[in-house]
C-alpha cells in the first residue's frame, strides 16, 4: 500500500472503531494494564482490539496527542514514562483548574446537580463496603467531574484529561489496597460536598485544592520520596490562600 492510498484508508475509518480503540486503550494505560515504557505493536493492538489498522492508527494519534503515548517513529510507539517533574506539573495544573472550576460551577448548580452529589458519595460508599475496588473507581471519577460540571465545556475537557492522567500515577504507585485509600479520602469528598450544597464557593474551592493537593503529596512521596514538588506547594498556596 502506498503512502497516499494508506492516507485514503485512514479517512474511511468509521469514528465508532476509533473511540472504541481510543477508550478501550486510554483505560489501559490509566489501570497500568499497559505499563509505563511498554513497546506499542500495532498489529497486537488491533488483533486484540478487533479492528483495522486504520482505526487503530487514528487512536494511537489522539492518545499522543494527550500525552498518554510517546511516537518513536512512524511506526513505534511507547507508553508514555512517569517522571517526577512531569508528576509535579500535573498535580499543580489540576489543583489551578479544578480549584477554579468548582468556584464557578457552585453558583450555577441546581438541586438536582446536588442530588446527584449526593447519590455519587453513596455509590462510593456501597462499593467500598462491598469490596468492589475496581467498580469505587467509577462513581469517584464521576464525583470529580460533577464537581466541575456546570465551569464550563472546555474546562471540563482539560479537567477530564488531567484526572484520567492523575489517576493512572495514583494507581500505579499507590501500592496498599485502593479501599483503604478510599476510606482515607471519604471525609475529604464529605467535606468538599458540604461546601458545594451549602453555597460556599470558596470553602467548596479551598477544601477540594486540598484534597487534591494530599493526594499529590501522598503519590509522589511514594514515587520520588526525596523529590521536592515545587509547582504543587505553590498551586496549593495559591487555591488555599
Amino acid at each position: 500500500m502506498t503512502a497516499q492510498s494508506a492516507e485514503v484508508v485512514d479517512k474511511l475509518v468509521h469514528p465508532d472503531e476509533v473511540s472504541r480503540a481510543h477508550h478501550a486503550l486510554r483505560r489501559a494505560i490509566m489501570h497500568g494494564d499497559l505499563r509505563a515504557g511498554d513497546p506499542l505493536s500495532q498489529v497486537e493492538l488491533a488483533r486484540k482490539l478487533g479492528v483495522s489498522r486504520g482505526p487503530l492508527r487514528e487512536a494511537l494519534r489522539i492518545l499522543q496527542r494527550e500525552g498518554f503515548i510517546q511516537q518513536e517513529s512512524q511506526h513505534r510507539a511507547r507508553v508514555a514514562a512517569f517522571s517526577d517533574e512531569d508528576l509535579d506539573e500535573l498535580y499543580a495544573m489540576r489543583i489551578s483548574l479544578e480549584s477554579l472550576a468548582i468556584g464557578i460551577a457552585v453558583p450555577r448548580m441546581s438541586e438536582a446537580h446536588l442530588r446527584k452529589l449526593d447519590q455519587l458519595l453513596l455509590d462510593m460508599d456501597e462499593k467500598a463496603t462491598a469490596g468492589d475496588v475496581e467498580q469505587w473507581e467509577c462513581p469517584h471519577e464521576e464525583f470529580h467531574r460533577a464537581l466541575v460540571h456546570p465551569s464550563g465545556p472546555r474546562i471540563e475537557r482539560e479537567l477530564a484529561l488531567l484526572s484520567d492522567h492523575a489517576t493512572r500515577y495514583r494507581l500505579a504507585f499507590v501500592s496498599w489496597n485502593p479501599l483503604e485509600w478510599q476510606a482515607g479520602t471519604s471525609e475529604q469528598h464529605r467535606t468538599i460536598a458540604e461546601a458545594v450544597k451549602s453555597g460556599d464557593a470558596s470553602a467548596a474551592s479551598s477544601a477540594l485544592a486540598a484534597h487534591l493537593g494530599r493526594t499529590a503529596l501522598v503519590v509522589l512521596s511514594i514515587a520520588s520520596p526525596t523529590y521536592e514538588p515545587v509547582r504543587i506547594r505553590r498551586a496549593l498556596a495559591a487555591a488555599c490562600g
